[in-house]
């Protein structure tokens, strides 16, 4: 393959991703990371064919010119691309970036005009683009940690290609800038060596074509992480929400069943949550859930599921916990609530229903929850803020 036929097949590629990430603009055009995805992609492929057509057709000036411009729209392109990347993770934008651009169009044109030879032009764009790769794999780094990595899955599939595609964008230009440097003529037009063909153009379409199928499968697998946790996560509270908490808790009690193993299952309420709605709002109402929500969560964090079962009822399953430790569990809950300030200046607290499956019981999901629910009862009826466990059959 020639250099003007590996250069024109680079420019096809860089134009269908560009019309991939404008589709996936017009997909969802109140993404800002999706418009510039599709700015970066019409920016790339206008690159490559600026350059591409001042090779084969201008000389002199004019393709000094065009030089100047695909070179720049194509370093421009790969700091738009990682602007999305950026605002992909939702962190704040930078001024820098288009500070970069300035310079490495005045370093080309500097070039240009001092008729520097086509491998000296070609260490500057090596140069750009290793700094264009470094800050797009820093930000895929940065990606595993923060808020957003509470949420969603760290090393994901598209991540790794993204990586993946990086390092070998970034490899190939790095061997073109040694190789180059003992042996310059196997990567200058127009006889251009095999090696210098591949490092120039085949690579890259490779890698070009990774990076913008890594971009949008990290997309599609936040919208599937979204999705996921939609069916089964309560909004709210964080917790489980009632389907996915029996699925769950159906499971795990048939396991118990099976192994002949203890199980505690926990019913809470809060206390007078209707007199909280009535007397400070229904906003202060929800703020109180989701604090409680939160609470529970991390009491229960490591030893088993909890969900909200309805209002303001939560449910709680701790596999393996016998009576004593489920006794101490819920002491620790109310004190946790009682002890919180919940920033409408009065104490808000919770009644809890202990249910213990004995092993070599055979209990049903629904047989469990009712005995946690009469002990809840009993808990309400005599007081409140306190536990309860459920009587012996």
């Amino acid at each position: 393959m020639n250099p003007f036929t590996a250069s024109l097949a680079l420019a096809i590629v860089q134009f269908c991703s560009g019309v991939i990430m404008t589709g996936l603009f017009i997909s969802t055009p109140s993404e800002r990371f999706t418009r510039l995805w599709a700015l970066s992609g019409v920016l790339a492929a206008l690159g490559i064919c600026t350059t591409v057509i001042v090779y084969a057709s201008l000389t002199g000036t004019p393709r000094a010119l065009g030089l100047l411009l695909g070179n720049t729209l194509v370093f421009s392109s790969g700091i738009v691309a990682w602007g999305g990347l950026r605002s992909f993770y939702q962190r704040r934008s930078a001024w820098w970036p288009g500070l970069l651009i300035v310079v490495y169009a005045a370093a080309f044109a500097a070039l240009l005009a001092s008729e520097a030879t086509f491998t000296q032009r070609a260490y500057l764009a090596v140069c750009g683009l290793q700094v264009v790769f470094c800050l797009v794999l820093w930000e895929f780094l940065q990606g595993l940690s923060g808020a957003l990595a509470e949420r969603y899955p760290r090393w994901t599939f598209g991540r790794c290609v993204g990586i993946g595609a990086l390092l070998i964008l970034s490899a190939s230009y790095v061997s073109r800038f040694f190789i180059s440097l003992r042996h310059p003529e196997l990567f200058e037009p127009p006889e251009m060596s095999n090696l210098g063909v591949a490092l120039i153009y085949l690579i890259p379409i490779s890698g070009t074509l990774l990076l913008s199928v890594a971009l949008m499968m990290i997309y599609f697998e936040r919208l599937l992480a979204d999705k996921q946790r939609l069916a089964t996560v309560d909004e709210l509270t964080g917790t489980l929400n009632r389907r996915e908490l029996v699925r769950c808790g159906e499971l795990v009690l048939d396991q118990a069943v099976q192994a002949r193993r203890v199980l505690t299952l926990a019913f809470i309420d809060v206390d007078h949550f209707k007199r909280i709605n009535d007397t400070h709002g229904h906003q202060v109402g929800d703020r109180v859930l989701a604090d409680i929500g939160a609470l529970l969560r991390q009491c229960c964090r490591q030893n088993g599921l909890l969900g909200r079962y309805g209002g303001e009822e939560f449910c709680a399953v701790f596999p393996g916990l016998a009576e004593v430790q489920a006794r101490q569990i819920a002491q620790h809950l109310l004190e946790t609530v009682r002890q919180h300030d919940f920033g409408h200046g009065q104490p808000v607290t919770i009644s809890v229903g202990l249910a213990v499956l004995t092993p070599g019981q055979m209990l049903g999901w629904d047989a469990l929850v009712h005995q946690a629910d009469l002990a809840l009862y009993r808990a309400k009826s005599e007081g409140r803020n306190a536990f309860r466990m459920a009587l012996a059959a």
